[in-house]
């Protein structure tokens, strides 16, 4: 019999583990055996969550994708009929209040002599 050098209980020579605090034991490590990894019911349910949660926004994602393109569709088709209907109109020509030459309607200074020809 030997001790437990976690609990310093007695134990079997071939003990793998303390059968009181479960550490492995000299034995254990000797001969190679692994300690098992008992999760616990909370953390795979938190792993199960997340897994689902991820899965979850993937596909809402993906839904949410499929509907921008969707509306991006309609609004090309929109844009282009307004541009189709977009005709420029042209401005009557303003003339200059200083020097009287023609200038293009939307135009804030004259192109002849530079003077502004409407505030």
């Amino acid at each position: 019999m030997v001790n437990c050098r976690g609990c310093g209980k007695e134990i079997a020579e071939d003990a793998n583990f303390c059968p009181s605090c479960g550490l492995r034991t000299v034995t254990g490590e000797e001969t190679g055996v692994k300690t098992p990894r008992d999760r616990p019911k909370w953390e795979e349910d938190v792993e199960d969550a997340l897994q689902t949660a991820a899965k979850t926004m993937e596909e809402a994602l993906r839904i949410a994708l499929d509907s921008l393109r969707e509306v991006a569709d309609q609004v090309g088709v929109e844009f282009e009929k307004v541009k189709e209907r977009h005709v420029p109109r042209k401005q009557a020509p303003v003339f200059c209040p200083s020097c009287g030459a023609e200038n293009p309607g939307d135009s804030q200074y004259c192109t002849k002599c530079g003077k502004q020809i409407s505030p």
